[in-house]
C-alpha cells in the first residue's frame, strides 16, 4: 500500500489533514469572478438547508449496463438534494449537481448529473516528477496521482458502527473518529482512484485495482438548457449543448459492506474555475500544482452546518436507503420516485429514433405562465430530417438530441397550468420547450424583454415527440378541438409571417420551390391571394400533382423550371421566387436564376450552414433581386391567425396530411419521410 501525503506549505483542500488544502479564495478574483458570472446562468440554485437522506431504488441488473441508455434507466430513482457550496464554506457558488443511486445484492450504481462547464482531465506528462511526488507517496502510478488535480466527482461510503437514526451535525464528528469509510474519486475520463480511510486518520490508497469499481463519463444532452441558437452555431456565453454525466457500479463485497446495516454517503464534485495555467515550454512544478489546488471549488449534497471545509468527516454524509421496491419506500420518501410513464422519442444515432419510457415533466421548476401539456399529435416537418440523417454534423441548436427528439409540431391538452389564461382541459396548439427556447434567443422584432425574456428563463427542455411536454402561454394558441389537421397551424403561421412581410402579390408570377407541407402551404396561400400565375417546383411527381389540387397555375421538375417561368413570363422571369427547401446551399442560386431583374426572392428554407460559399453574388447583384428571409413568427399574431383560418375554414389542409402512425413506430415514421417512401407528404404521429 501507499499512503497518500500532499506536502503543501498553505493548508487549502477539502481532503482535510495536517498536509492538506483549505479553500480560500485570496488572489483568486478572476476565477472567482468567471464561476459567479457562470452561475447566474445556472438553471437550478439550491434553496435553503439541504436534506441528508436519499434513496436508492432496486435493480435486478445493471443501469450501466441499460440496453438503450444508463441515465434513463437511473431516471426512475429520486435525486439527492441539490449539491452545492455548504453555507459556511467560502468562496464563489458552484455549479449544479445532484447524484441517483439503485442498488442490488451485489453493488451500489451512482449516476452524478453535472451543471456547467468540465474541465478535461489534466495531462500527466505536463507535470514534473516533484510535482508528482506532492500528489501522492509509494507505488501510486502517476496518473492515480494527477486524478487530484481533476475536476471530477467522488463517492465516500461509510457503514457505521450501530445505528445513527437522523442527520449528523459537525457537533457528533468526534464521536465516530477511528471509524472506517471506502473512497472514490472519479475523473470525467473516467479514471478512479480509491482508498480506505479512518475518521481522523489517514487514507491508505492501493497500489493496483480500485476495489472493483468500474466507472465511465459521458457527454449527453438532457435535462436542462437556458437557451439555444437559432443558427447553426455556439453562442458565446450560453449553456453547454450537453452536460457531464458520471456512472460508477461499486460492490459491496470490495469495501466488506453488509447492505442489510445502516450505511451512510457522502456524494461530492471538485470544479476548477479556470484552467491550469502551466508553463509553456516546460513541465509544471510543485508551484503550478499548488496553485491549481488552490483555485479548486467544491459542492457537496449535505451541508454540515460550519465552516470547516472537509469532506472526510462524518457530518458530510447522509443516510443512505436501500428501498427493496417502489413500493416499500419508507414514508418521508414516499412519492420521491420519478415518474417515467412518459413516452418519448430519442435520437440514439444516425436514422435510429427510439421511443423510450422517460421522466414526466413538471411545473415545479418552470417559470410563471407555464403550461403542462398531454401530446395528443406531432407530425414530421422537413426541418426535422437532416438531424434524423445525420445528427453529427448539427449543431445541437434546436434541442434535437433531448428527449422528444425536435418536434415542434404538436397539439394536444393541457393537464397542468401555471398560466390564469390556459385551464385544464384546454385543447392548445402549444410549442414544447425545446422550440421557444431555441427561438426566442434570437430576439426577433417582435420580441419584448418585458414579456418574452420569461422565454429564456431555466427550463426542462425536451420535445414534441412526447407524450407529455412543457410549453408556455405565449407560445399556445386555444383550439376548438384537438383534431390532426391542427397540426398544420404551425407551418401555416410560420408561412403567414413570411406573406406579411412580402406584401401582395395580386397579379404577380409567383414560383415556388419545393412542394413538402410548407411548400404546399404557400402555394394554397398565393393561389388564393390572386396571384396571376403561381408554378410549383418539385422532383416528386405525386407532390406535383398536390400542387395542382392545392391552386398552382403548373407543376414542373426543377429541370424543366427555366423552360416553365420563360414561358409564364415571356422570358422575364417570375416577380417572386419563395425557396422552400433548405438544407443545401444550392437551391437559393436557382431562384435567383428563376427571378426577373428587380425580383424578390424569399428565402423560407432552414439553411445548416453558416457560410454560403457558392453564392452567386454577381447575379444578385447585377440582377438588382431583393433577398427576403423569414423565420420565428411571432408566436401572439401568427400562431393564432393561423388556427383561425384553419378553424373558420378559410384555409384547407387536403390533400398535406397523407399518414398517421404510432409513436412506437416513430422510427418507421422518419424512414418514410427521409425517404419519401409511398407517396408520404406530411406524417402525423399519434401520441395517445
Amino acid at each position: 500500500s501507499s499512503r497518500f501525503s500532499l506536502d503543501c506549505a498553505t493548508p487549502r483542500h477539502p481532503h482535510r489533514s495536517s498536509a492538506s488544502i483549505a479553500m480560500t479564495h485570496d488572489g483568486a478574483a478572476p476565477a472567482e469572478k468567471r464561476l459567479r458570472t457562470l452561475a447566474q446562468q445556472e438553471p437550478r440554485r439550491r434553496q435553503g438547508a439541504l436534506k441528508s437522506e436519499v434513496t436508492a431504488l432496486y435493480s435486478k441488473a445493471s443501469p450501466l449496463d441499460a440496453e438503450l441508455s444508463s441515465y434513463h434507466a437511473f431516471a426512475r430513482s429520486p435525486p439527492t438534494a441539490l449539491f452545492g457550496k455548504p453555507c459556511g464554506w467560502s468562496g464563489p457558488e458552484t455549479h449544479a449537481a445532484s447524484a441517483r443511486l439503485m442498488w442490488n445484492e451485489t453493488t451500489l450504481y451512482i449516476c452524478w448529473e453535472l451543471e456547467g462547464p468540465t474541465r478535461a482531465p489534466v495531462n500527466v506528462g505536463a507535470l514534473d516528477d516533484a510535482a508528482l511526488a506532492a500528489l501522492g507517496s509509494g507505488d501510486l502510478p502517476p496518473e492515480k496521482r494527477a486524478i487530484l488535480l481533476d475536476d471530477r466527482v467522488g463517492c465516500f461510503i461509510w457503514r457505521p458502527s450501530g445505528d445513527i437514526g437522523g442527520s449528523l451535525s459537525h457537533a457528533d464528528d468526534a464521536r465516530f473518529k477511528g471509524q472506517v469509510y471506502h473512497g472514490y474519486e472519479i475523473n470525467f475520463e473516467g479514471k478512479v482512484l480509491a482508498f480506505r480511510g479512518t475518521f481522523g486518520g489517514e487514507r491508505v490508497y492501493p497500489n493496483k485495482g480500485v476495489g472493483g469499481l468500474t466507472a465511465r463519463a459521458e457527454q449527453l444532452a438532457v435535462g436542462w438548457g437556458d437557451r439555444a441558437s437559432p443558427v447553426p452555431m455556439a453562442i458565446p456565453g450560453a449553456s453547454p449543448a450537453k452536460k457531464c454525466v458520471v456512472f460508477a457500479a461499486v460492490p459491496w463485497a470490495a469495501m466488506g459492506i453488509d447492505a442489510s446495516r445502516e450505511i451512510r454517503v457522502g456524494l461530492w464534485r471538485a470544479e476548477h474555475p479556470l484552467a491550469p495555467a502551466f508553463p509553456l515550454g516546460r513541465q509544471a512544478g510543485q508551484a503550478e500544482v499548488k496553485a491549481l489546488l488552490q483555485q479548486c471549488v467544491w459542492s457537496s449534497w449535505v451541508d454540515p452546518g460550519d465552516d470547516i471545509v472537509d469532506l472526510h468527516r462524518p457530518s458530510l454524509f447522509g443516510k443512505l436507503v436501500l428501498a427493496p421496491s417502489e413500493t416499500a419506500l419508507p414514508g418521508n420518501n414516499a412519492g420521491l420516485v420519478q415518474d417515467c410513464s412518459c413516452v418519448a422519442a430519442r435520437l440514439m444515432g444516425p436514422r435510429r429514433l427510439i421511443a423510450m419510457s422517460s421522466p414526466v415533466p413538471s411545473l415545479d421548476e418552470c417559470p410563471p405562465g407555464s403550461l403542462l401539456v398531454q401530446a395528443k399529435y406531432a407530425s414530421l416537418c422537413g426541418s426535422d430530417l437532416p438531424y434524423f440523417r445525420d445528427p453529427a454534423s448539427k449543431a445541437a441548436n434546436c434541442y434535437w438530441d433531448r428527449d422528444g427528439f425536435c418536434g415542434h409540431e404538436v397539439i394536444g391538452i393541457v393537464l397542468a397550468s401555471k398560466s390564469d389564461k390556459f385551464q385544464p382541459g384546454d385543447a392548445v396548439l402549444a410549442l414544447p420547450s425545446s422550440y421557444f427556447k431555441a427561438h426566442a434567443g434570437a430576439k426577433q422584432e417582435w420580441f419584448k424583454e418585458e414579456v418574452h425574456g420569461v422565454l429564456l428563463k431555466s427550463f426542462p427542455v425536451r420535445g414534441g415527440f412526447s407524450q407529455v411536454y412543457t410549453s408556455h402561454e405565449l407560445y399556445s394558441t386555444k383550439m376548438r378541438e384537438c383534431v390532426p389537421r391542427m397540426l398544420c397551424a404551425q407551418g401555416l403561421g410560420t408561412i403567414l409571417k413570411m406573406l406579411r412581410k412580402l406584401g401582395s402579390v395580386l397579379g404577380k408570377s409567383v414560383v415556388i420551390l419545393g412542394q413538402g407541407q410548407n411548400g404546399l402551404i404557400t402555394t394554397r396561400l398565393i393561389s388564393q391571394m390572386c396571384a396571376k400565375c403561381v408554378i410549383a417546383v418539385d422532383p416528386i411527381e405525386n407532390r406535383r400533382k398536390v400542387a395542382l389540387s392545392c391552386g398552382a397555375t403548373s407543376a414542373v421538375a426543377p429541370a424543366d423550371a427555366p423552360k416553365a417561368v420563360a414561358e409564364a413570363t415571356n422570358g422575364l422571369g417570375a416577380d417572386l421566387v419563395v425557396e422552400v427547401v433548405g438544407h443545401n446551399k444550392e437551391t437559393i442560386n436557382t431562384c435567383m436564376e428563376l427571378a426577373a431583374c428587380g425580383g424578390t426572392v424569399a428565402a423560407f428554407g432552414v439553411p445548416d450552414h453558416r457560410i454560403y460559399d457558392t453564392f452567386e453574388f454577381t447575379l444578385f447583384f447585377r440582377k438588382n433581386i431583393t433577398l427576403v428571409a423569414s423565420v420565428i413568427p411571432d408566436p401572439a399574431v401568427d400562431f393564432p391567425d393561423a388556427v383561425r383560418l384553419i378553424e373558420n375554414g378559410q384555409f384547407s389542409t387536403e390533400g398535406i396530411l397523407t399518414h398517421t402512425l404510432s409513436l412506437k413506430d416513430v422510427q418507421k415514421a422518419f424512414e418514410m419521410s427521409s425517404d419519401y417512401t409511398d407517396n408520404v407528404v406530411k406524417l402525423v404521429v399519434d401520441l395517445s
